[in-house]
């Protein structure tokens, strides 16, 4: 049932005077659909697909959900360029080391519209940066072959926007009228002739939207999918003791170290994150197939938000688990408010965020809005604190970007040399553990989560990393149990998984 068609061929021609990319949308009644229907339904095991979701305090779903299986333009990072594919033609840029700045450039050559319709997201680059894309921010070792990408975007040419309060979806088309027109021809017939095309489009678009959903091979699969730690507790309990000691000579106040599980067996990516959701509803929910990585994530923490003009971090510093009943949750709860440890932990954490986003901060701008807040998820509860500013008017996304990556909460204290003893005691790169999964927008709005919580596919192989924050008082084990803990909310999820094929 369609409610609205917008922009008409009038206010388009008018828009192709002023703008170079504009949405062209239909809106429809979509109450018996959901995304993740949706997702089924336009995601065919290969690349390139996302969704994003939220769930806000836990609790609520946040208003709109976002996907796309349609990419214009492709871009990946590598050591020692930019590769920026536009339908069959690909452009290799170097970057001298900076390749924020050719992000930077791809991304000016966008004149959007304003459509005040559609949600603050409708169009941008979407995607994933490796933790170990901080070699191009700070002098820290870098491990990452050339032969992988280190950061992959794309920006989507279509995008369904799913209203989760009017239970209605928007189909959206987004036209490049620089590349759509045929030779950049400026003529009313060519915006005109752009226009139908994107109509046509969105006619495809609805036909997939109203297909039949593919059915389920529920009752087949009698695989057993164990998250299982790929080093041996003395090791990790090794690593802590070892910041402990960089910590009492003065190098370091606190380093995050992680270890890798793996599942040897490749669960369904769509009923993976089908359980996810459900098991562990978090602020940042994604689905991200793009070249041979998959991302599937509940990502309670975020990396850093822009939205016009206000840049803001939300630092997640100290744990305990979920309690057994209501009484016991109180308990744990009250603990770790208690807690001097996780305080002075968090504290720290805090003005690490302060400090980074002062860097790009109007001057007097920054300021702590929320502090040691507890937030419960499935498992384990957390300290968040609240830090935004005002971000200074010869500052953009990129600069705000490269200012706060990767986040302190999974790097440390002092933030760099933390990195280091980082790359020394882990020896294999982090990939996207650690790093950002998000949006640019082309209005330079910006939302990024801290890869967390998140399962990895590449290769035939799904990982799930976790870590620890260790300071002077760190007891090893107990370090370790916690990064064991926060693997559990994938490997509940797999559980799911595991008794549907067994029903």
């Amino acid at each position: 049932m369609i409610i609205k068609q917008f922009p008409d061929k009038d206010q388009f021609r008018i828009l192709a005077g002023q703008n170079n990319v504009i949405p062209v949308c239909v809106e429809i009644l979509a109450d018996t659909e959901t995304p993740v229907s949706l997702l089924k339904k336009i995601y065919n095991n290969k690349g390139p697909v996302f969704l994003f979701e939220s769930v806000e305090g836990g609790e609520r779903w946040g208003r709109y959900s976002f996907l796309s299986a349609s990419a214009r333009f492709h871009i990946r990072v590598y050591q020692e360029f930019v590769e920026i594919q536009n339908k069959g033609c690909v452009s290799k840029i170097p970057h001298n080391g900076d390749p924020l700045a050719v992000l930077r450039d791809f991304m000016s050559r966008f004149n959007p519209a304003d459509m005040p319709e559609l949600p603050r997201f409708w169009g941008g680059m979407v995607g994933y940066l490796a933790y170990e894309m901080v070699s191009f921010i700070e002098a820290v070792p870098n491990q990452w072959p050339k032969e992988k990408p280190l950061a992959n975007f794309i920006v989507p040419d279509e995008l369904l926007i799913f209203d989760n309060i009017r239970n209605t979806l928007l189909c959206v088309v987004i036209t490049f009228l620089d590349e759509d027109r045929e030779n950049n021809q400026k003529t009313d017939q060519a915006v005109e002739k752009v226009f139908k095309s994107a109509k046509i489009r969105i006619q495809s678009m609805l036909q997939a939207i109203n297909g039949q959903l593919p059915g389920n091979n529920d009752c087949v699969n009698q695989k057993e999918y164990v998250l299982t730690p790929q080093q041996e507790p003395d090791t990790y309990r090794s690593y802590v003791k070892r910041i402990k000691e960089y910590i009492l000579a003065g190098d370091v106040i606190q380093t995050v170290i992680s270890q890798p599980f793996v599942c040897e067996e490749l669960p369904d990516l769509w009923e993976l994150y089908r359980a996810q959701r459900f098991i562990n509803p978090s602020p940042y929910l994604y689905f991200m197939h793009i070249d041979d990585v998959a991302l599937v994530g509940s990502s309670p923490e975020t990396m850093v938000r822009l939205e016009n003009g206000i840049a803001t971090l939300r630092p997640i510093a100290g744990t305990r688990p979920r309690g057994k009943n209501e009484q016991e949750d109180r308990m744990l709860a009250d603990e770790l408010l208690a807690d001097e440890k996780e305080r002075a932990e968090h504290l720290m954490l805090v003005d690490l965020g302060r400090n980074d986003l002062g860097r790009v901060a109007e001057v007097g701008t920054v300021q702590v809005t929320d502090l040691m807040v507890v937030e419960r998820y499935s498992h384990v509860m957390h300290l968040v604190s609240n830090i935004c500013c005002d971000l200074r008017s010869d500052c953009d996304a990129w600069d705000l970007l490269a200012a706060t990556f990767p986040a302190g909460t999974l790097s440390g204290a002092p933030k760099v040399r933390a990195m280091e003893i980082i790359a020394e005691l882990e020896k294999e790169p982090r990939g996207p553990y650690g790093g950002a999964v998000g949006y640019i927008s082309f209005h330079g709005n910006m939302d990024m989560a801290i890869t967390i919580r998140t399962a990895c596919i590449e290769n035939g192989r799904l990982t799930v990393r976790a870590g620890a924050g260790i300071v002077a008082d760190s007891d090893p084990e107990r370090e370790r149990v916690e990064t064991v803990n926060k693997a559990m909310a994938i490997q509940k999820a797999l559980e799911l998984l595991q008794g549907e094929k067994k029903r």
